[in-house]
This record gives structure tokens, sequence and C-alpha cells, in this order.
């Protein structure tokens, strides 16, 4: 019954927890945000001050805070590179929420959105189950998993308001969302990929090569976590780019 339950609540992104082991008070959460933010500035880094970020930091479900400030820092570092803002797989939007606060009051940058709404593709067999995280069994068994209806990103990003006229969202599978669209960035100066499985991470990589300025930042999750076809992706671009400087 307990892989059942496991397997259905899987197919929407979500996962069976024990609350009382994992549950932190709000408080203690916000005290720890600030003590890293104080210890991160006294070793030199920069993070602009932000009073709503702690609250959408405690809202993450499937990026931990410590990942969420590699984000953060690289917005920071880009955001005088002239350029727009991208996130390749938005799900619930709680990533998105953090990463439209953090240039809110920086910049007027635009916020592209990339996500099908209609759960994972299907994988290639460069994607290879690594971490079972939701117990399917298998890789196969994940394709549709992870949908999130469009409205939650919306609704999420009204409630920080968030211009309307500074986010467009671009539904779709990347392969076509990417193909004929008017509306797609001309330059992005930095972008996180979420896309999960190889194929449409390396085509995401490829797309923002051909718009990106120097100084541009990728920060790509789950690399080397749950599908090998992440790490493969990054690999391959990573090694044809290194081709290309050579001739």
């Amino acid at each position: 019954m307990k892989n059942l339950v496991r397997k259905t609540l899987g197919r929407f992104g979500l996962e069976l927890r024990r609350t009382q082991d994992e549950s932190v008070p709000y408080e203690n959460f916000l005290n720890l945000v600030l003590a890293y933010e104080q210890r991160y500035m006294d070793l030199g880094g920069v993070i602009p001050s932000n009073d709503l970020r702690p609250k959408l930091l405690s809202r993450l479900m499937g990026t931990p805070p410590s990942e969420a400030y590699a984000i953060i820092e690289s917005l920071e570092k880009t955001k005088n590179l002239s350029g727009d803002i991208c996130e390749f797989g938005v799900a619930q939007g709680a990533t998105t929420s953090i990463i439209a606060n953090e240039i809110s009051q920086s910049s007027e940058k635009v916020l592209h959105l990339f996500d099908s709404f209609e759960g994972l593709p299907k994988p290639t067999e460069k994607d290879e189950l690594k971490d079972d995280i939701f117990s399917l069994g298998s890789m196969e068994a994940y394709e549709g998993t992870m949908s999130c209806p469009e409205d939650m990103v919306k609704t999420r990003l009204k409630a920080i308001q968030f211009p309307d006229d500074r986010c467009v969202i671009h539904k779709g599978f990347i392969e076509t969302s990417i193909q004929g669209n008017e509306n797609l960035p001309q330059q992005v100066s930095f972008a996180y990929i979420d896309f999960d499985f190889y194929e449409p991470i390396k085509i995401a990589l490829e797309f923002l090569h051909q718009i990106s300025p120097v100084g541009a930042i990728f920060v790509v999750d789950d690399y080397d976590f749950f599908s090998t076809g992440v790490k493969t992706a990054v690999e391959e671009f990573l090694e044809e780019r290194k081709n290309e400087s050579s001739t």
C-alpha cells in the first residue's frame, strides 16, 4: 500500500514524508537564513538583503536552500549583464518565485518560463535511473510525472506582485516551444535548467549558447542525480564547446 501511495503521489511531483521528523519552526529557519547570509558576507560574498527571501526559501520543495543560494548568487553576479532570465522546468513555481523576487527590484529583466505543464517527457536511452526518488521502479515510469498546472506558477508570481509584463510563459516541450516563437528572449544573462532528462537539457543548453553573452551563468539542477542523462547532457555540451574553440 505504501508503495502504491508513493507511486500515485510521484506522478504529481509529490512525495510522502514524516513531517514530525523534518519540520522546522519558521523562526528557527529565519535565524538560520540570516546567520548564513551574514557568514557569507563576512567571507566577501555579496547577497543583497531581501525581506521576502526567507519566506520563499521555506516553501521550496525539490531544491534545498543551500542550492537556492547558488541561484541567488548567480543572479547577483549577472544583474548588470545584458540579457533576460530563463527557467527551464518550473514545476510548482517555488524556485520561480525565488528568481522573480530577486530580480523584481534589482533590474527590469524579463523572466522567461519554459515548461510543458504535462509532466516529464519520455526518457531516452541516455537516461538511466540513478535515484528512484518516487519509488516508481523504472525510468520509463516517470514519463508524465511531476505535472503541475500553469495557474499554480501564475498564482505564486501574483502573490509576490511580480509584474505580468515581465513574465513570458512558453508552454510546451522545449523542442517545440523554441520553434517559430516570436517571444523568445534575444539575449540571456542567467538560466536555471531543471528538465531532469538528457534530451531537453541538451536542447536548452544549445539554445542558450547561441544567445548568451560572455559572463552568462547557467545553473543545471540534479547533476549526477535522478537520471544519468543530466550529467551526460552537460558533459557532452561542454566537450562540444571545447572542440569548437579549438577549430
